[in-house]
Order: C-alpha cells, then sequence, then structure tokens
C-alpha cells in the first residue's frame, strides 16, 4: 500500500469527520477543532490500512462500528463527568456518532478494499 493510497483514503474521510465536526458545532469549526478531527481521520485511516492491508477484508463494518462505539462512548463518559448535575446518556448523539465510523469504514473499504 502506498503513501498516495493512504492519502487517498484519507481524504474523504477527512472531508466526511470535518464535515460532520462543522455541522454538529452549528456551522462553525475552530482551527483547533479542525486539526483535531483531521488528526482522527489520520489515525482512523491508518487503523483501516493495517485492516484492509493485511488482516482481511471482510468484516470491515463491525471493526468500525466497535471503533465508533469504543470513541463515542468516551466522549460521553467524559461529557457525562464532566457536566454538573445528573447526566443522562445521549443515546441518539451516540447512535449517529457510531454510524459516522460506519460510514467512513464504508469510504475505507471503497477506497483500500
Amino acid at each position: 500500500m502506498t503513501l498516495v493510497t493512504v492519502f487517498l483514503a484519507w481524504l474523504p474521510v477527512a472531508i466526511l469527520f470535518a464535515a460532520w465536526a462543522w455541522l454538529a458545532q452549528g456551522r462553525k469549526l475552530t482551527g483547533r477543532l479542525a486539526v483535531a478531527v483531521l488528526a482522527e481521520a489520520g489515525v482512523l485511516t491508518l487503523l483501516a490500512g493495517l485492516w484492509f492491508g493485511s488482516l482481511g477484508h471482510g468484516g470491515w463494518w463491525l471493526v468500525f462500528l466497535l471503533v465508533g462505539a469504543l470513541v463515542n462512548g468516551a466522549e460521553r463518559a467524559v461529557r457525562v463527568a464532566l457536566t454538573p448535575g445528573p447526566g443522562r446518556p445521549e443515546w441518539r448523539a451516540f447512535a449517529l456518532g457510531i454510524a459516522r465510523y460506519v460510514a467512513a469504514g464504508a469510504l475505507f473499504a471503497w477506497r483500500l478494499g
């Protein structure tokens, strides 16, 4: 797998994540958030390169569903822990966050598979 292939796989996922953050932040994307989102897409691209380059092609949706659940579960737990007062799970946001990772996995399957 060449660096160009990895970059071409990262690009649509970076655009997806940046658009997602832009919409989630009320159409306002700061520079720090953009860097964080692009780095997140980069790390996910490296995981996808490992998965599609050596470990297999089948079951990609399960891998990205589980990674999405891990990341979004941790995000929600931190948000609830830092918010004063009784916290309740944000199931809709949690499910949409997982959908974002599965969509990224579909893009990787298309570009790397």
